[in-house]
């Protein structure tokens, strides 16, 4: 191993960051892979199983949990393995970079899982026809998404090492625009051919991910160091926005996660042909990059309390105005209005999902662990989400409410949890920035 990865706490040969441009084409591909598989698992799971609202609600519910442990579990892991100090205890020291060639190869794998099954699910081969092989997709969400759970925070701690200041801003927001333009043209791409070929879909990524693994040829061995000595400490007021962005993250992600497996039906019942669901549903997808390229391009909202202020109004009254779109009028003004709420919805999420990544990067020094927790309030709201869906559905199967009345007491159940925390962190900020002294916007 070269000098230059020797151990941090001597001080000696400190690890370079690795390079931008192959990190974010790693990420893009990645990005491309894991949003089709969970963030279009819903879509897919309909296609090829006939799953109704209520298992799409349940397989998110599994995917936000799972996906939670793994995001915590990256850093104990790659310390366990040697990676956070070489040769502890005596041992090889496993390095984060091979750790990211193990994730690649296990996702390979596992993107084959419903396609191998479908091929022994009956005698048609078809499990729609059959009643076969839907187990593949439960299991390949359980082990999947634990693994991308693990991959995010690793791949952030690559793209912010060795970078601060100036660098560690620009590399955050390519970084941003990178993968949400990759969920944009994958959903774009799964449009004509979900339908008829859904699992392919699935091992076509399998490919994708083997083809990733090459790219780390590219990315030193570790992380490289952050260089918090080199530059002023961040202000006092990033700490503080960092605490309320942890509050609103997983609140529109409970958002997100509620809204997800219902576009599906929502979009049916509005009239949009399948090949054109996925399309329309990356609407907010769009607005959400977009949102980034701004916040990568303007700083000035860099120590100012304007971001959770205007995100958390913003995802508040996109969810809710999407959710009741298919009861606004006719098809053509419901679906108007589907439209322009998920585009509010993604400016929401773009702002509060850009600023939470770069206090956390810059207060959290970089570290896989800072990124874990990152992730891993973005789990909360994958997980939580769901459960209200279930619980309308549940309301609905036990006669407490009619089956009209499904998206109004599930806006119900989400506003219950989500917008008093949503307010109250969206007043925390309001009063806040009346008392905290502006920072000045870097250069």
């Amino acid at each position: 191993m070269p000098d230059r990865h020797r151990s941090r706490a001597s001080g000696q040969g400190v690890p370079p960051p690795s390079p931008l441009g192959a990190i974010l084409v790693f990420s893009f591909l990645n990005s491309a892979c894991t949003g089709a598989v969970t963030n279009g698992s819903a879509f897919i799971a309909t296609s090829a199983y006939n799953f109704s609202t209520m298992q799409n609600y349940g397989l998110a519910l599994l995917q936000g949990s799972t996906y939670i442990a793994g995001a915590l579990a990256a850093a104990p892991v790659l310390s366990r393995l040697g990676a956070g100090k070489r040769g502890a205890k005596g041992g090889a020291a496993i390095a984060p970079r091979t750790v990211l060639v193990w994730l690649m190869l296990a996702f390979a794998a596992l993107c084959f899982i419903p396609w191998v099954a479908r091929a022994v699910s009956g005698p048609s081969g078809d499990p729609r026809a059959d009643g076969g092989g839907a187990w593949a997709v439960w299991l390949l969400i359980a082990l999947y998404s634990p693994l991308a759970g693990v991959l995010w925070p690793i791949i952030e701690s690559f793209l912010s090492g060795g970078r601060s200041g100036g660098a560690l801003r620009s590399a955050v927001g390519r970084f941003n625009i990178t993968w949400a333009g990759a969920l944009v043209v994958v959903f774009w791409a799964m449009g004509p051919v979900v339908k008829p070929h859904p699992l392919e879909i699935i091992a076509v990524l399998g490919f994708v991910h083997l083809g990733t693994a090459l790219l780390l040829l590219r990315f030193h061995a570790r992380p490289g160091r952050h260089i918090r000595e080199h530059h002023a400490p961040h202000p006092p007021v990033y700490r503080d926005i960092l605490a309320v962005l942890r509050i609103l993250l997983p609140t529109s992600y409970l958002f997100f996660s509620a809204l997800n497996p219902y576009l599906p039906s929502a979009l049916r019942e509005l009239g949009v042909p399948t090949g054109w669901q996925t399309p329309v549903a990356a609407t907010w997808l769009l607005t959400r990059m977009l949102t980034f390229v701004v916040a990568e391009r303007w700083h000035g909202w860099h120590g100012r309390w304007a971001a959770p202020i205007l995100g958390g109004i913003l995802v508040v009254l996109g969810f809710a105005a999407t959710v009741l779109s298919p009861r606004i009028g006719g098809h053509g003004i419901g679906l108007a209005v589907l439209v322009g709420s998920l585009a509010l919805f993604g400016v929401g999420m773009g702002v509060i999902y850009a600023a939470a990544l770069y206090y956390a990067m810059e207060v959290g020094s970089a570290e896989v662990r800072a990124g874990g927790i990152h992730e891993a309030l973005i789990g909360v709201g994958y997980a939580v989400g769901p459960l209200c869906g279930l619980g309308a559905g549940a309301a609905v199967g036990a006669d407490l409410v009619a089956a009209s009345h499904f998206e109004v007491t599930m806006l119900a159940g989400v506003a219950a949890i989500s917008v008093p925390v949503a307010v109250y962190a969206v007043s925390r900020a309001v009063h806040r920035a009346g008392r905290s002294p502006v920072a000045p916007s870097p250069e």
